[in-house]
């Protein structure tokens, strides 16, 4: 962590170690299948990737394009290909694999369905509380459904609100993914139906719906 919070120095060393852990499965290359190849890059370097990743929304896209650049790789070692790709969002379609920008947005809405119903820590649920206040709808022919599932932005100083590193905050980042989120997708009463629905979502945000 460095003393501007710019994460460059984070996201440096977990591009180092990742790029460690795919030198050694290279190694063993020959001797897996393509379905190995994927448990293995998903299990071992994917999940560094997504380790707090909450933390890389907002960051400048010249970082993100870094921590693109493991997924990349990780492509090219599941396919077994050599050199630059010009496109690789073929291969991640295929593989299932999410890129990067999205993998947070996956994981920062995960977290607030889970503040939203309760089931956060109780830290997260004190600092990101859920917007319990009921705005009154105007009056319309079509019968309006109160949204009870929204998270409250916070209270910030004239300095925080034009600070760069505002859009950044947790506290933040939440509220604006989550509540930019279909109602009946943030009303979804079970987690495993949400994350499927989420993650589809964002699946046909990054590929297409074909």
């Amino acid at each position: 962590m460095d003393e501007n919070l710019t994460l460059e120095r984070q996201v440096n060393s977990v591009r180092k170690h990742c790029g460690m852990l795919l030198k050694n499965l290279w190694q063993v290359n020959r001797c897996l299948d393509f379905s190995t190849k994927v448990l293995l890059v998903k299990q071992l370097v994917i999940s560094r990737l997504d380790y707090c990743n909450i933390l890389y929304g907002g960051l400048p896209k010249k970082l993100i394009a870094r921590l693109q650049k493991v997924l990349n790789s990780c492509v090219r070692f599941i396919y077994g290909l050599h050199g630059h790709q010009d496109d690789y969002l073929p291969y991640l379609r295929e593989t299932h694999i999410l890129p990067i920008e999205q993998r947070v947005v996956f994981k920062s809405c995960l977290m607030a369905y889970k503040i939203i119903h309760g089931s956060a820590p109780d830290y997260l649920c004190e600092q990101i509380p859920a917007d319990n206040v009921l705005d009154v709808p105007r009056r319309t022919r079509a019968t309006t459904v109160p949204d009870l599932f929204k998270l409250r932005y916070p209270k910030l100083s004239s300095v925080n609100a034009s600070s760069k590193l505002r859009k950044r905050r947790p506290s933040v980042l939440l509220p604006d993914l989550w509540n930019a989120l279909p109602l009946d997708l943030r009303s979804l009463t079970t987690v495993e139906s949400f994350k499927t629905r989420l993650k589809t979502r964002l699946f046909v945000e990054s590929f297409g719906a074909d």
